[in-house]
């Protein structure tokens, strides 16, 4: 038996560090998860990384010394919520790039709010499938698009993190991180037991207009007993964010 735990001891000690805090790091589960029930942090607080906008290729990060820009960035995916689903009776640059959602929809079945272009119209509970806005064509932009934006939010660490990021990931990048995540279940990993790359790629829609499009992509396994702790961070974190909304009364569209 001692010969046993002796060999279990050098298997533990020769696993490498994942180099990501929230891994390496025994007390960092316990400082995230203190964060949320002890000092009252909610997902409106957590730091948000967005795709840049006319096609650039590098993201602009918030660190300690001031904002840094990231040709890519090297992340443990810890949750995704997709099926997330947003509509705008004004277009956007008429109504603000912050402005919210007139329906949304956390589950991409029921809509919630003003589905019509009648301001007045009384807001209420909505079958996504039976709604004129998320039919291809139905773009008020033009092109083949549904006006109804489909989009997913990624949840992850970056390797010197103890709390998690956001990242909303539009329709137009879905494809990329749909593919991605069937790769690595078709090769039996979990995405909370690898590294993942996000970068950028520069992309033109139907009518000429440049965007940015995220690029996803494997780096390396975490290993052993890495796996199932992230796999156990994920379950605590995702049992906070049960009721996340992309645009709750905190969260920043």
């Amino acid at each position: 038996m001692a010969e046993k735990k002796k060999t279990e001891s050098k298997a533990l000690a020769s696993v490498e560090p994942s180099g990501f805090a929230i891994v390496d790091q025994p007390q960092a589960r316990e400082t995230m998860l203190a964060a949320f029930d002890q000092l009252g942090i909610t997902e409106s607080l957590l730091q948000r990384i967005k795709l840049p906008l006319g096609g650039m290729t590098a993201f602009m990060v918030d660190d300690l010394d001031g904002q840094q820009e990231h040709q890519h960035i090297d992340v443990i995916l810890v949750a995704i919520k997709g099926r997330q689903k947003a509509w705008w009776s004004k277009p956007l640059e008429d109504a603000g790039g912050g402005a919210r959602p007139t329906c949304s929809s956390t589950d991409g079945i029921h809509g919630y709010g003003n589905n019509t272009l009648t301001e007045d119209a009384p807001e209420g509970k909505h079958l996504c499938a039976e709604c004129p806005w998320g039919k291809f064509g139905s773009n008020r932009g033009g092109g083949n698009g549904k006006d109804c934006k489909d989009f997913s939010v990624l949840f992850f660490f970056r390797e010197g993190s103890r709390i998690p990021a956001v990242m909303q990931v539009p329709a137009t990048s879905l494809k990329a991180l749909q593919n991605y995540v069937l790769r690595l279940i078709d090769n039996g990993k979990r995405f909370e037991g690898v590294v993942t790359r996000l970068s950028l790629k520069s992309a033109q829609s139907a009518t000429g207009i440049a965007y940015s499009q995220l690029d996803v992509s494997y780096v390396k396994d975490l290993e052993g007993e890495q796996v199932e702790t992230m796999v156990e961070i994920g379950k605590s974190f995702m049992a906070r964010m049960q009721d996340y909304n992309a645009f709750g009364d905190e969260a920043e569209a």
